[in-house]
């Protein structure tokens, strides 16, 4: 299993590595920098072998958490990394004190629904056109963490 440790300023070319072969609309550099100096986000990576395997990033504005990336590298999908990534958000939001995390996903992202369905998330909403390259929906997801 991976092991999952904070995101730090010396995991961002590896996380915008993964970032871009996840996603057709990817954060820069610059942005998961920025992100990673404000004092309301908080991160953390997963770490195979010699690299990264996947990250996860937050924004915590409680009495919620907001899920604002999350992200595996296509090569090692499927081997529950994205579970401990959700493990550690979730100990986190609970030394938060907080009560809700939400994410929004693709309404076509099949994977990614059934792993957010089987970790408990529930669908209370609809962004419409939220997501571009291409254009789509979103559903936005919540958990209650107490």
């Amino acid at each position: 299993m991976a092991e999952i440790t904070a995101f730090r300023p010396e995991h961002i070319d590896a996380v915008f590595e993964i970032e871009t072969e996840s996603f057709g609309d990817p954060w820069s550099r610059r942005s998961f920098g920025e992100i990673l100096n404000s004092p309301s986000a908080a991160g953390f990576i997963a770490l195979e072998g010699c690299g990264a395997a996947g990250y996860l990033i937050m924004l915590c504005i409680p009495p919620e958490i907001e899920i604002l990336n999350i992200a595996v590298k296509k090569s090692l999908r499927r081997k529950k990394i994205a579970t401990g990534l959700f493990g550690a958000a979730l100990e986190y939001a609970k030394s938060q004190k907080a009560e809700r995390l939400f994410l929004e996903v693709r309404k076509s992202n099949e994977g990614a629904l059934k792993l957010y369905q089987k970790l408990g998330f529930q669908t209370v909403g609809t962004r419409k056109n939220y997501y571009a390259n291409p254009r789509e929906d979103a559903l936005l997801m919540s958990l209650r963490v107490w």
